[in-house]
């Protein structure tokens, strides 16, 4: 029985990873597309001023290209090693909040909602700097 969970869970890691690569493709694709539609428009339309809102679209996609490659290089870390590495898992996490940031509306925005993504990224600093100074966490440094 060990053996076919062994085999299961190999099988699942690769067809984890395969979805990842396809989807960072695409995600890639697609952030070199909107950059450039976002180019064009801005440049024909007021010249080569600084405009956020064209900029937001661009920005998220590349988070989404960042969180993709964290996930890919967790399942890669896991099927290859067999541990979770906390510190991965963190970043990705850190990354996913600073997108929420991105995402929110200033406009329109809940003060709730604003202080919940601030406590939320300030706990995951906060575990990520615990984690990072802990010396027995069994993790390599990583560069």
């Amino acid at each position: 029985m060990e053996k076919f969970l062994e085999k299961y869970e190999t099988v699942i890691s690769k067809v984890l990873l395969i979805a990842a690569m396809i989807l960072i493709a695409f995600q890639v694709l697609e952030l070199c597309w909107e950059t450039v539609k976002s180019l064009k428009e801005r440049i024909s339309a007021v010249g080569l001023n600084y405009a956020p809102e064209y900029a937001r679209t661009v920005v998220v996609l590349f988070f989404n290209v960042l969180l993709s490659m964290e996930i890919l290089q967790t399942i890669r870390v896991y099927n290859t090693e067999h541990i979770v590495k906390t510190r991965i898992i963190l970043i990705v996490c850190l990354i996913a909040a600073c997108r929420k940031v991105l995402l929110l509306d200033a406009k329109q925005g809940h003060p709730e909602e604003e202080l919940t993504v601030a406590a939320l990224i300030l706990a995951l600093s906060i575990g990520y700097f615990l984690v990072t100074r802990s010396s027995g966490n069994g993790e390599k440094e990583e560069g």
